[in-house]
């Protein structure tokens, strides 16, 4: 009969202690998304941190995520004359809602979709053109597009997590984001995730 106590007393005792461990159910991500642009240039790197909700046992995961791009390009000279760099700014932010597939302690594989609005900044070198009097050349005139405007649109996103320590995980992710007027644009990216 003791040992049978004591075998129900160690019993309850490690089932409670399980029961106390606490389940990280909240995540911050830091990483860096390659990401397309509409022509003339072709893609840049957006710093992205993001908040996450963990829910139905990692299964589900609430997200926002805001992100920040900044490209400047140079460009050629013309008449030699100095048109000036192409600059390409973007603040984002993401909503999204991300299903697990994969039922692993360790492992991740999620789709989600979700809300996207962009803020877009550029100032781009669109031509020149010289203007000649009989006497040479009278003045260069450059023709700049400026645009600063908001676009919001849809987004979908796929992400591999792997867990490679209690609170600690990195991941590798695909985005594609329709921003109506802006178009499409495409992320290939990866990042670290502490879970809390």
């Amino acid at each position: 009969m003791p040992r049978f106590s004591l075998l129900l007393i160690g019993l309850l005792w490690t089932t409670s202690v399980h029961a106390q461990v606490i389940q990280n159910r909240n995540s911050i991500r830091l990483g860096v998304d390659w990401t397309s642009l509409d022509a003339p240039d072709a893609v840049g790197p957006r710093y992205v941190a993001r908040l996450a909700r963990h829910f139905g046992h990692d299964r589900f995961l609430v997200a926002a995520e805001a992100g920040y791009l900044r490209k400047t390009t140079s460009n050629q000279l013309f008449n030699e004359v100095n048109p000036g760099p192409n600059q390409r700014e973007r603040l984002t932010v993401d909503l999204t809602v991300f299903y697990d597939f994969l039922r692993h302690p360790r492992h991740a594989l999620r789709l989600g979709t979700g809300w996207s609005a962009w803020y877009r900044g550029d100032d781009i070198y669109r031509g020149a053109r010289a203007a000649f009097t009989p006497t040479g050349l009278q003045a260069v005139v450059i023709d700049r597009q400026k645009r600063h405007e908001l676009n919001m649109g849809g987004h979908v996103a796929l992400e591999y997590a792997w867990l490679f320590a209690p609170h600690w995980s990195v991941d590798m992710r695909v985005r594609l984001a329709d921003l109506n007027r802006a178009g499409i644009s495409s992320m290939l990216g990866g990042g670290l995730t502490f879970h809390f």
